[in-house]
């Protein structure tokens, strides 16, 4: 499913802030207003309507007040965090082989080597070396997912592997992803919220849009290893923990100023 910007901001907000904190969309005004950028209530309402519709959020109405009570569902987590639970992943055991794969297309197949490329983005794959790129996760479906992006799957080998001989798991994790590259995401992200915490509950629209572009250069590239393949100094976890914090104290800040 296809999501707005706008969208994916809102489901970002209600899957950082957490159940306990979302009493700030409970009548979505005021400072929500300002993080999303909507300029009435009739568009408000609109748009959560239709994100109830489209089984993101759910709504229920307090009859008493007329707030609403919204929660992100499941389907509304994975978009907004793209099937990745960042806690989840690190504390995912590993069953110590690598998935692999590894192509055959011709260089002037452009576009079925643009298409493979843009999946294995996608999947988090990391690049070894040539045509053969390495996953720590499980095979699902992966060769069907290939055959609906038009690519011939018989272009396209899917192994498994363990490390063997003199190179280490984390040797091979250290040559297939960029890890210099994403902990300096990360590095500058932790340097925005230390420095730029939400101050009131009025945080402006371009507050929440430089955070969320920050966090997504790193997000892009960061396969979310188990940790016991994780590289020394890798600072996600701190970044993520930082971020949440961040989207917790604003919706806190928000619900006294509506007290």
């Amino acid at each position: 499913m296809r999501i707005s910007n706008k969208t994916k901001r809102l489901l970002e907000f209600l899957a950082l802030c957490g159940l306990d904190a979302l009493m700030f969309a409970a009548n979505p005004r005021g400072a929500l207003y300002g993080a999303m950028g909507w300029n009435s209530n009739r568009i408000a309402n609109r748009h959560m309507r239709g994100l109830q519709t489209n089984g993101l959020i759910t709504l229920s109405e307090e009859r008493a007040t007329g707030n609403w009570i919204t929660e992100i569902t499941e389907l509304g987590k994975g978009l907004a965090l793209e099937d990745i639970d960042p806690e989840a992943s690190w504390d995912q055991p590993w069953d110590q082989r690598w998935r692999t794969l590894s192509f055959d297309l011709p260089q002037e197949a452009t576009r079925e080597r643009r298409q493979l490329n843009s999946w294995l983005r996608k999947r988090r794959f990391g690049h070894l070396q040539g045509s053969l790129w390495i996953s720590h996760r499980e095979y699902d479906g992966w060769t069907a997912e290939i055959g609906k992006r038009n690519i011939d799957p018989q272009a396209v080998i899917f192994q498994e592997a363990i490390a063997i001989g003199e190179r280490t798991s984390k040797q091979y994790v250290a040559k297939s992803w960029p890890f210099a590259k994403i902990n300096a995401g990360y590095a500058e992200h932790i340097r925005f919220l230390r420095k730029n915490p939400p101050k009131d509950a009025s945080e402006p629209l371009s507050w929440f849009e430089a955070e969320s572009a920050l966090w997504r250069v790193p997000f892009e590239l960061d396969p979310f290893l188990p940790d016991q393949l994780l590289p020394s100094g890798y600072k996600a976890k701190e970044a993520w923990r930082l971020r949440k914090k961040a989207y917790a104290a604003w919706s806190k800040l928000f619900a006294a100023s509506e007290a």
